[in-house]
């Protein structure tokens, strides 16, 4: 029976209850660092070593410049939490280039999330990331637009099974290939990826509540089976007391704005975001093994980002 979810009420309460979004097979997870499908980071990129401590990086921004509102849309509607972090991901690390290139045309449309889904490899609802990963490394990804085999201009999980996966629709992938895959291994990777202009995706045994602390950072509850998106981070204490790292969720506005969100500095809220912070961080988001962050450029370069402190930039 296929899962359908009408609200984020009842995706919570689905996750609360014990879903299996993300379900992690460290075979599976070993076999993709055995073959260099996805790579340690430090193999692939010793160069970046120590370049994001104590700073900060709002790559969502870039995301929100050329998709406006993206975060806050198309709400998972199954157990389909894996696609939408590794296409959330995905999305910023391409607007992230393309804003520092200011070719807006570039960033053409949202990435879709029902080949990678489909690429689980059963019906039922939840996936390994490190399929994900495989599928989207061997053939690529999809758009938001109309295509002679389906049409995915707007959200429909309901086709995405097995079946669907034809040789038609892995040729069109293939059309549009993912650049790398990096495996971080510390909170300190994760924040020298995201400096450089490349986001992440992770599952995990995590949960938070609807309501941030005092200080605005996330209170840990309950454990959902989880993929979701690492989209930037503040490591500068000069807001939050520890250093933090943003999440994005896929379930809409099921949350609270953080009660420390300034806008002069950060823009407006990503809608279902939240803040973690950098312990809690780094025992259940990179401890799980379960993480990668996309790198679009083979030679991972360290990306000199936008101007995030100017809105005008953003908006304009």
């Amino acid at each position: 029976m296929t899962v359908h979810f009408r609200s984020p009420a009842e995706i919570v309460a689905a996750y609360d209850s014990g879903l299996p979004g993300w379900q992690f097979d460290p075979v599976t997870m070993d076999a993709l660092l055995a073959d260099r499908t996805a790579v340690l980071f430090a193999e692939a990129a010793p160069h970046l070593a120590g370049i994001g401590k104590g700073k900060m990086a709002l790559l969502w921004r870039s995301r929100e410049k050329y998709d406006p509102g993206a975060f806050g849309e198309e709400s998972q509607t199954r157990g389909s939490c894996v696609s939408h972090g590794s296409r959330n991901a995905r999305d910023t690390t391409r607007a992230v280039e393309i804003h520092i290139k200011g070719e807006a045309k570039e960033y053409f449309k949202r990435g879709a999330t029902e080949p990678t889904y489909a690429a689980r490899g059963h019906n039922g609802e939840g996936m390994d990331p490190a399929v994900a990963t495989r599928f989207e490394a061997d053939c690529g990804f999809l758009f938001r637009q109309k295509y002679p085999f389906a049409d995915l201009s707007q959200l429909n999980e309901g086709m995405a099974n097995p079946r669907w996966l034809t040789d038609e629709v892995r040729a069109a992938c293939r059309a549009h290939n993912v650049g790398r895959w990096i495996a971080p291994t510390t909170a300190d990777e994760v924040k020298n990826l995201l400096f450089a202009g490349y986001a992440l995706h992770s599952g995990q045994n995590f949960g938070v509540a609807a309501r941030s602390d005092a200080h605005g950072v996330a209170v840990p509850s309950g454990r959902w089976s989880h993929d979701m998106a690492t989209v930037g981070y503040d490591d500068t204490r000069e807001v939050y007391p520890v250093g933090v790292f943003l999440v994005a969720n896929s379930w809409g506005r099921w949350n609270e704005r953080p009660r420390v969100w300034p806008e002069d500095r950060y823009g407006p809220w990503p809608e279902g975001s939240f803040w973690v912070a950098e312990d809690v961080y780094a025992r259940y988001f990179v401890e799980s093994r379960s993480i990668f962050a996309y790198c679009d450029i083979n030679g991972v370069p360290q990306k000199t980002l936008p101007d995030y402190g100017n809105l005008s930039n953003l908006l304009g």
